[in-house]
């Protein structure tokens, strides 16, 4: 099969006859994206109806989305009856909900995080049990411990899981400046690339919230109020403990759902491949032993009550699809290289073939197939002349200075360090030497006089540094 993937795509690339091999590569592409999504998905499938099973409370958005799926899947994939728009509709709605639900889980993860920084930095205080810092010696060893490796990006990420646990000693006016001089990175690149950056921090410094944050999970919002309103400055050692018992429980319970949706969500986006491709590819693969097994498992998982029903017949066609995976991939990565190439470039032969709802969902399965489980299927490509020039970055500038500034008022300055630590862990490194390195490594270790805040450091960084 690669060995035809690999001749259409040079046929193409060489516009030997393209509208005798556009159609072809086009039936190609569907059959192995719809292949790869149901091989995929029955694996997961089965994941998931284990999960399914364990929750109680069969009013659950988890529970009601996951019969949907099941209905779809019996309907079009093993009942095989044409897929209609009220089914991709269906299909969309369970995928913006699984993201309405991840987005709030997010926040509240970025406003944990920010709380959970000061408690961390207080605690030796409140417990009493600060202890003596060696601030040269930590900071030669953070100093060895990021240079030990000469590749550039373990350098980099090295650098920005110690810029999450060190001290903020910087006025206001400097953090902004360093907003600002990451901003500029971007000029001349794409608008797209530096509102993502300028959405990200303010996201993770919760500037922004999405929508259902105060509603949608009532217990994690009454949880970022009590950290969000407590005194840590005056804050004793009994409302300590039930402060972090209380952050302890909600992070527990966020991690569950997240792993919940992030199992549902790659479901989600198989189903959907599959019902995108499953009209113009049935035919070619149903002949095909692993795609047949697939089918037959989504079968026998759909309709059985729970996974102990199902039968050992059925089990054992998991084995007939051991490998089919890995080897359908192959022939997509071959598919792709091309695949914006020919619905950029070939726009008139595509509409003169009637093949321009095809190439819309083939480029759409191509975005649900990607890496990113919550890609966006709606945003639009930015074209090449959609630069951010200087006055769009100064514009961006004063909007997020501003934005901070607001941000900033009436916040405790420990908030207001948490919060920038956080954003700096989040940008680009700004340090441009090894010496500046080492440098910022001494000035923040030892321009900070909080024995409490050193100690915690101390130990988050230590930590850091044997398990690296």
């Amino acid at each position: 099969m690669i060995g035809k993937c690999k001749k259409i795509v040079t046929d193409i690339t060489r516009k030997a006859d393209l509208e005798r091999d556009i159609p072809v590569y086009k039936d190609m592409l569907f059959a192995q994206y719809n292949y790869y999504a149901t091989v995929k998905m029955c694996m997961n499938y089965y994941t998931v109806k284990e999960m399914i099973a364990e929750i109680d409370d069969d009013s659950s958005d988890l529970v009601e989305d996951y019969n949907t799926l099941s209905n779809l899947i019996l309907k079009h994939i093993v009942g095989r009856e044409m897929v209609e728009k009220e089914s991709l509709e269906a299909i969309n709605s369970i995928r913006k909900r699984v993201e309405y639900k991840m987005k709030n889980l997010t926040a509240f993860t970025d406003g944990y995080e920010i709380y959970e920084y000061i408690l961390n930095r207080i605690e030796a205080r409140v417990k009493d049990t600060t202890s003596e810092v060696d601030v040269e010696q930590l900071s030669a060893k953070m100093f060895q411990y990021v240079f030990s490796e000469k590749d550039t990006v373990v350098i980099n990420s090295k650098l920005q899981l110690l810029m999450s646990q060190l001290p903020v000693r910087m006025t206001k006016n400097k953090f902004y400046d360093i907003v600002a001089n990451t901003l500029s990175i971007y000029k001349g690149g794409e608008i797209s690339s530096v509102n993502d950056f300028a959405d990200m921090l303010r996201s993770s410094a919760l500037i922004t919230k999405p929508e259902g944050f105060e509603k949608e999970y009532p217990k994690l919002y009454d949880t970022y109020l009590a950290l969000a309103q407590a005194d840590y400055k005056n804050i004793d050692e009994k409302s300590f403990d039930a402060l972090q018992e209380k952050l302890s429980t909600s992070v527990s319970f966020i991690t569950e759902e997240v792993s919940a949706y992030m199992l549902m969500q790659e479901v989600v986006n198989d189903v959907y491949t599959i019902l995108l491709t499953v009209d113009k590819a049935y035919d070619v693969n149903i002949s095909k032993q692993g795609y047949k097994a697939a089918v037959d498992i989504l079968d026998a998982c759909a309709k059985c009550d729970s996974i102990e029903d199902i039968s050992i017949d059925t089990m054992d066609l998991f084995m007939a699809i051991e490998g089919v995976q890995e080897n359908v991939y192959e022939s997509i990565i071959v598919l792709d290289t091309v695949l914006d190439d020919i619905t950029k470039g070939n726009v008139d032969v595509i509409e003169n073939l009637g093949l321009s709802d095809d190439f819309c969902d083939l480029n759409k399965a191509n975005k649900l197939m990607s890496t990113s489980l919550f890609i966006d299927l709606d945003k639009d490509v930015v074209e090449s002349g959609d630069i951010a020039d200087n006055d769009y970055i100064m514009k961006l500038r004063d909007e997020i200075t501003e934005e901070l500034t607001s941000l900033f008022e009436d916040k405790d300055r420990a908030v207001i360090r948490s919060i920038m630590c956080k954003i700096i862990a989040a940008m680009p490194i700004f340090l441009n030497s090894q010496q500046e390195i080492k440098d910022y490594f001494d000035h923040v270790l030892g321009n900070c006089k909080d024995d409490s805040e050193l100690t915690a450091c101390n130990k988050l960084i230590c930590d850091i540094i044997e398990e690296g």
